[in-house]
């Protein structure tokens, strides 16, 4: 049987970076035949500052460490969660370089709003967390049109 891959919790706080480095860099642009969308140009820099702020982080780290605290024999699904992040990023890049037109940033939005519902699904144990997801989900969903 192939060995699992395990991913800690330093790994898993980079793919979340990464993640929202894509949606940023990539999705969550101005869109030239959708202008009213740049209203939410604000709105868009202020949820992507909150969970990115050390304190979101740090407290979605601590629900990563919690959930995976004693799954090394059996790391899914949790474990599975980091691969799904660090893909998106990987195949978001692919897309930009490999698309034509703007079709593709309204189907990468769409499954940026399924990664960001499995975070949440998985790790939103408090309050804040499922706010702050809930809210990044949201946006994404605003964009995606």
């Amino acid at each position: 049987m192939p060995k699992r891959e395990v991913f800690d919790g330093d790994e898993f706080e980079t793919a979340w970076r990464g993640f929202l480095e894509s949606l940023g860099e990539y999705l969550l642009i101005p869109q030239p035949d959708d202008r009213p969308l740049d209203q939410f140009l604000g709105f868009r820099d202020k949820v992507l500052a909150l969970v990115r702020e050390p304190d979101f982080v740090k407290e979605l780290r601590r629900a990563w460490d919690t959930q995976t605290k004693g799954t090394q024999d059996h790391p899914e699904p949790y474990h599975l969660l980091v691969e799904e992040l660090a893909t998106f990023s990987r195949a978001t890049r692919v897309a930009k370089e490999t698309s034509e037109g703007k079709g593709w940033i309204g189907k990468w939005l769409g499954r940026g709003s399924t990664v960001t519902g499995s975070v949440k699904d998985l790790l939103a144990n408090s309050p804040r967390l499922k706010a702050g997801l809930t809210i990044l989900k949201e946006l994404i969903d605003l964009f995606k049109g």
